[in-house]
């Protein structure tokens, strides 16, 4: 008989972190309930700029404009945000945590876009700049950056 188990891996924050580079790597972004937005050099700044001021509470990062493969969302209230992305076609799981309230149920009050799933307090973290960094350096690499913790969950087949 086997069982699926929910797996955990915590990523601490790298001693250097990485440094941000030009270019142009997600090329897709979308504000739900909304349609899809190239991203170009031209805009990036302006994305950031809505993002920092707090005019954006959420947005998902893409690389096609389908909605299929790895993403990048935020979903804020102002004063905590919660970073994940998704990879294998949602079979892994990353988000930004923090360690004080890990494997607690506490509920946050930040508004899902999806207006229905519920962000938990585990999953968020209060470090506007390095979430907005974070933001960032995906639009340019398509890649998590190691300047923030990351909580990786996957679900692993058991035998038992």
């Amino acid at each position: 008989m086997s069982n699926w188990v929910e797996r955990r891996e915590f990523i601490p924050v790298s001693e250097t972190p990485a440094e941000m580079p030009e270019g142009i790597a997600a090329k897709y972004y979308v504000r739900w309930p909304g349609r899809f937005h190239e991203i170009t050099q031209d805009n990036v700044k302006r994305i950031m700029k809505n993002l920092r001021s707090g005019n954006w509470m959420d947005i998902y990062l893409y690389h096609e404009d389908d909605e299929e493969g790895d993403y990048l969302d935020l979903e804020t209230d102002g004063t905590l945000y919660n970073l994940s992305y998704g990879e294998d076609m949602g079979q892994i799981w990353w988000s930004t945590y923090d360690p004080e309230y890990v494997d607690s149920d506490e509920e946050t009050d930040i508004p899902h876009s999806d207006g229905q799933s519920i962000i938990y307090r585990e999953t968020t973290t209060a470090d506007k700049e390095a979430v907005m960094t974070a933001i960032e350096y995906f639009i340019r690499t398509g890649k998590l950056w190691d300047g923030i913790p990351w909580m990786k969950r996957w679900e692993e087949k058991v035998e038992e």
